[in-house]
């Protein structure tokens, strides 16, 4: 079983995410968010990112006004998530040579359960994965290691048989937490030196190289 993340490893969202985010912004009346701290702020989930953001430019409001500029990202967010989204070059060329072989391959992200199943539903179509689980109330957000133990029960797959694929600090702890394969994508929203310092079972540095690490 392959399981992918979802910002910074299928997709390129950084863009969509920063024009939902700074958008909101905008209209509360806030200074923009420079790209790179929003680069900086994905991985723990929506709450994380606008928390983040709004530290970072000085917000002086209540927790009622903070929780309003929340909502009123993630409605932005969840309502056109593919805007201004595409996945990796290669991305797509691996993931159906992977498919080809009868693997199973799903997504997992800190990203709301209803967002990541609409956005790679709009880039890839509606049956392309096999599962998609994005954040729910029911379990911890990643590095909690909750959500792969829910896909793997879901298939009946064992961690021994698993390739979970990140691009942030946050997925390679999820995947140690685990105890499963985990491989660093290089190509996301985080150098690779904070990747290294994860100590993964393997870094790639391209979507090609995904249809190799079976062999690993």
């Amino acid at each position: 079983m392959y399981i992918f993340d979802i910002d910074g490893t299928l997709l390129n969202t950084i863009d969509a995410i920063d024009y939902h985010l700074n958008t909101t912004f905008k209209k509360y009346g806030l200074d923009p968010v420079p790209k790179d701290k929003v680069r900086e702020f994905v991985g723990n989930g929506p709450r994380v990112l606008v928390e983040s953001s709004l530290s970072y430019v000085s917000f002086k409001g209540d927790d009622i006004l903070k929780e309003k500029i929340y909502d009123a990202y993630n409605l932005a967010y969840d309502d056109n998530p593919s805007y201004l989204t595409k996945p990796f070059d290669g991305i797509r060329g691996s993931l159906d040579e992977i498919k080809s072989r009868g693997e199973i391959i799903t997504a997992f992200s800190n990203k709301p359960d209803s967002t990541s199943n609409k956005v790679l539903k709009d880039v890839f179509g509606n049956d392309y994965f096999d599962y998609i689980l994005g954040y729910r109330e029911d379990y911890k957000r990643k590095p909690s290691p909750e959500g792969i133990m829910i896909i793997a029960e879901r298939f009946g797959v064992n961690f021994s048989d698993i390739l979970y694929f990140g691009d942030s600090e946050v997925d390679m702890k999820c995947g140690k937490n685990a105890s499963i394969f985990t491989v660093g994508c290089s190509w996301g929203f985080r150098e690779r030196k904070i990747l290294e310092a994860e100590n993964p079972d393997v870094i790639i540095d391209n979507p090609s190289e995904i249809t190799s690490i079976r062999n690993i």
